[in-house]
């Protein structure tokens, strides 16, 4: 690899009546180098599906166009964006979603970063970029420092992203009475999304295909995650710079349990949380004592901020992706 460029083939998903920033993102990865871009139409309005088929038609077989019968949810979406992409004999993959702008120069780096962890021994490889709302330097410095301080729960005890420990800790944060204590910088990621990922089509062979299944949420984490499982590296190359903006929230931020009562899609809360659940319970043992005092506490947390927010209705989706994850109901059970 070290005489040449390798191939790279960009893989997107859109939907919906977004083709003018699903095109954007195109014209950025052809602008970035890749050979070709593969767009997984998952459903577009029949204007979007028109004018995606324009471009590709004026692309000299640089865009391929694949169409969903209906929105599918980006699950399998993806599955088919990485299926594709990794068939057109392609030494790399370059994953973003139809929203995600890349910085000039951001796949130069993440292939000088694949590079250099492969030269140093490691072939289960990928690179993921660092994500901002927009590309001011201000902005990406907060960003780095906010992710250098966030800490994550330990998905091998937790429960719904409850851990007693982080939450305690969290909540001295907040009061003054801890400090956050930064990652050291290129510390390895135990997941990451599929918006900017770069992993070579050896790598995705040797993963296996994501899990369709999971309609929408957690999929890119649950696949991600097995590179690690399997003894390589996800590192995150913070000088690669992908713009991701941060569109209107259904969920909005802040502590999550009581930001799912403030929710206001009841189909993306249940697909969040039953993923979620589902992918915890797949990680270390499925009902150890600490998982069970989550579980409690998750409970606990729930009712406080249903009383909180005056809102029960959550209730019921909460309970149903509960439910359904730890029956192992994955699949298409709640329409988008």
């Amino acid at each position: 690899m070290s005489g040449r460029r390798p191939t790279v083939t960009g893989a997107t998903v859109t939907y919906g009546s977004r083709h003018e920033s699903c095109l954007a993102v195109v014209d950025r990865m052809l602008d970035a180098g890749v050979d070709a871009v593969l767009v997984i139409d998952n459903g577009s309005a029949p204007a979007s599906a028109t004018a995606l088929d324009a471009a590709a038609a004026a692309s000299a077989g640089r865009i391929v166009v694949r169409r969903m019968p209906r929105n599918e949810g980006s699950a399998p979406a993806f599955a088919a964006a990485i299926s594709g992409a990794r068939a057109a004999g392609t030494e790399y993959v370059w994953l973003l979603d139809d929203d995600n702008l890349p910085e000039p120069g951001a796949l130069d780096r993440l292939l000088s970063a694949d590079r250099a962890i492969r030269d140093a021994g490691i072939d289960l490889t990928a690179v993921a970029p660092l994500r901002v709302p927009d590309a001011e330097p201000a902005t990406i410095a907060e960003v780095v420092a906010t992710e250098g301080a966030r800490e994550s729960p330990d998905e091998g005890i937790s429960f719904a992203g409850v851990e007693a420990g982080l939450f305690a800790r969290r909540l001295l944060e907040r009061v003054g009475l801890r400090r956050p204590r930064p990652r050291a910088v290129g510390t390895d990621l135990p997941y990451a999304p599929y918006g900017g990922l770069l992993v070579r089509a050896e790598v995705l062979r040797a993963l296996g295909s994501p899990r369709a299944d999971f309609v929408l949420y957690g999929d890119d984490l649950e696949y991600t995650s097995r590179i690690v499982a399997r003894g390589g590296r996800l590192v995150h190359v913070r000088d690669a710079v992908v713009v991701d903006p941060r569109g209107e929230r259904w969920m909005p931020p802040g502590f999550e349990v009581r930001a799912m009562f403030l929710s206001t899609n009841p189909a993306l809360l249940y697909y969040f949380l039953r993923n979620r659940i589902h992918r915890e319970l797949g990680t270390g043992r499925r009902w150890s004592t600490p998982r069970l005092a989550h579980a409690a506490l998750f409970l606990l947390l729930c009712v406080a901020c249903a009383v909180a927010t005056r809102r029960w209705r959550p209730m019921r989706v909460i309970h149903r992706a509960v439910a359904d994850a730890v029956a192992g109901r994955l699949g298409r059970r709640v329409e988008i």
